[in-house]
């Protein structure tokens, strides 16, 4: 009975273990770095020198983006699923509250990733490093 308890036990936390980190790549360093897959659009040119929610001015000739959830500063490769032309931006600010979007890059991260005239493309994105939050 007691080897019931400890190997269910053993095996609960194998199944937690292996569940908690789905969706996570490690590098050389052995650092955790995540992975997302979702919809990205860019900022219109209105917003160009306007203030982003991490209070600096959004500029569109910038390799900068927005994402809900990883910390200003954030370093991310973005890949373009549709074309696999891919770019490094940084996170600088957050999207509205109403966009489901995964990511609105500027409008040059856009130009890099070949999707200007499409409006929407559907990428992958790969933390590269984690910003100071």
């Amino acid at each position: 009975m007691m080897k019931n308890k400890l190997l269910t036990k053993l095996l609960l936390t194998l199944l937690l273990t292996s569940f908690c980190s789905a969706g996570m790549a490690v590098t050389d360093k052995d650092e955790l770095l995540e992975s997302q897959t979702g919809i990205a659009s860019f900022f219109h040119d209105k917003f160009h020198g306007q203030r982003t929610a991490s209070g600096e001015p959004y500029d569109k000739y910038d390799l900068t983006a927005a994402h809900a959830t990883l910390p200003f500063g954030s370093l991310i490769h973005v890949v373009n699923l549709k074309n696999n032309q891919s770019v490094d931006v940084r996170v600088n600010s957050r999207p509205h509250r109403s966009n489901k979007r995964l990511l609105d890059l500027s409008k040059q991260a856009a130009k890099e990733l070949g999707f200007v005239q499409a409006g929407l493309t559907k990428v992958k994105l790969t933390v590269l490093r984690f910003g100071e939050a």
